[in-house]
């Protein structure tokens, strides 16, 4: 009996070492409790960027106009160097980043980056939408694209703002404050629990350009 039951043991034990295996090819390690997350986007003309944290290379080629995923970084001073994908030139900008907050760095040519503190999603039942004006000249409005409601209001160059918002799917328009007359259009799919962002571009001959999309986290390897 008592061999029958080391037995039995000796299987749980190796079902459960089994379990542990495909777990671990099925789920990603949780990122650690200190950790912060910060993302790029190039706004520094038509040339891609990298990007190094610390002295290691964490984005390549990121192109005009594209946001990074966030990366997963300890909380404290970071260090990021970024420049032109392939050539020497680098600018250096020094983050102090809090644990569980979330920074958005805009890329800048021949100026200092914009750096924006992103709104966390706290209620999973709603999305959060932010706003994010990366060109220049005058502030604008968003509203959606019938005109009825205004989403953000006077949103200026450098400047981004977030809202609580029902998950649901809109078109959008980007409008001069006063007017509904659209200057750029996009639209977005929002689902319950997450975070969304709207780009407010510079285009071609100093016009404008719309783009939203889902913010998504690196994957998380724990190296």
């Amino acid at each position: 009996m008592a061999g029958r039951a080391l037995a039995l043991l000796s299987f749980a034990a190796l079902s459960l070492a089994a379990e542990a295996q495909v777990a671990g090819l099925l789920y990603d390690p949780e990122p650690p409790a200190n950790s912060a997350y910060v993302r790029v986007i190039n706004v520094a003309g038509d040339a891609p960027v990298d990007v190094s944290v610390d002295g290691r290379a964490r984005i390549t080629s990121l192109a005009s106009g594209e946001a990074s995923d966030y990366l997963v970084l300890p909380a404290g001073k970071r260090n990021l160097v970024i420049g032109v994908a392939g050539k020497g030139e680098a600018a250096s900008t020094s983050l102090d980043v809090t644990a569980g907050h979330a920074i958005t760095v805009a890329v800048r040519s021949g100026a200092a980056p914009w750096i924006f503190e992103d709104k966390a999603n706290t209620n999973k039942l709603k999305a959060v939408i932010a706003v994010y004006h990366l060109g220049s000249g005058a502030p604008f409005d968003v509203l959606t694209a019938d005109g009825a409601t205004k989403v953000f209001t006077g949103v200026k160059p450098g400047t981004s703002a977030g809202l609580s918002v029902n998950p649901i799917k809109v078109d959008l328009i980007v409008a001069t404050p006063g007017t509904n007359t659209p200057v750029a259009r996009t639209s977005v799919a929002m689902a319950p629990g997450g975070t969304y962002s709207l780009l407010l571009l510079p285009g071609p001959r100093g016009a404008l350009t719309a783009r939203a999309f889902q913010n998504k986290v690196e994957r998380y390897t724990g190296k």
